[in-house]
């Protein structure tokens, strides 16, 4: 606690420091800014299987059945078994909640299986094929595609330098042209709002064997940051 308190002290003070100066310098701020356009290198498929039969086991057996035709064609198209996940299992009568004329629960009129897997595929340029084969094997809850980068906090990394370097090179024309100099930075305070990127495609059922046509386009990151220079003769 005591070792919390000293550095929040610290952050406090260096505040503080940096807002006198502010007032006691000519100083200049400036927001520097820098965006890139991402294409993105990783699909994430949404996609299942729900089955309904007349009893629990029928219904059970058939999803699972499905499930795993499914997980072997995913297997022969190159898709890791780390690269698969389940969402969601579930089992349950049709008509939970239907009451007759005396306030009855009705008899179940089936059960539905439902079994929902998420697939990361790579490249992205596979997900439709993949799409495609699973609607085939049997997946009939298409969920939709999203898309993202595996390597946008490295991206973001490069584009916050280029945003410092161009704040630095904006601040130097101001004071170039007033006839200062930069001397310190009294100030860096980022200001980019770092959303994680998300990339959006939906898709609906397929005919059978058919490739869907996706088109993941590209996102644009960016990272701005706020830095306040002393000026000096």
């Amino acid at each position: 606690m005591i070792r919390l308190v000293f550095v929040v002290s610290l952050i406090l003070v260096g505040y503080a420091q940096a807002e006198s100066l502010k007032d006691s310098v000519p100083n200049v701020a400036v927001v520097g800014e820098a965006a890139e356009d991402v294409a993105p290198d990783r699909a994430i498929l949404r996609f299942g299987v729900v089955t309904d039969r007349p009893t629990a086991a029928a219904a059970a057996a058939d999803n699972a059945a499905a499930v795993t035709a499914i997980l072997a064609d995913l297997k022969s198209l190159g898709v890791a078994d780390a690269d698969v996940q389940t969402e969601t299992v579930s089992l349950a009568p049709l008509n939970p909640d239907e009451r007759d004329a005396k306030g009855k629960l009705r008899p179940a009129q089936g059960y539905r299986a439902s079994n929902m897997l998420t697939v990361f595929v790579k490249p992205v340029d596979k997900a439709g094929d993949v799409i495609g084969r699973v609607i085939d094997k049997g997946a009939n809850s298409v969920e939709g595609v999203d898309y993202d980068h595996s390597n946008v906090e490295a991206k973001r990394d490069d584009l916050r330098a280029k945003a410092v370097k161009d704040a630095e090179r904006r601040a130097r024309i101001y004071a170039e042209a007033a006839g200062l100099r930069l001397a310190r930075v009294i100030e860096i305070r980022p200001l980019s709002d770092e959303q994680p990127i998300a990339f959006k495609a939906r898709v609906a059922a397929a005919p059978p064997a058919a490739s869907v046509p996706l088109r993941p386009g590209a996102q644009r990151i960016s990272e701005r940051v706020s830095i306040i220079w002393a000026l000096g003769r």
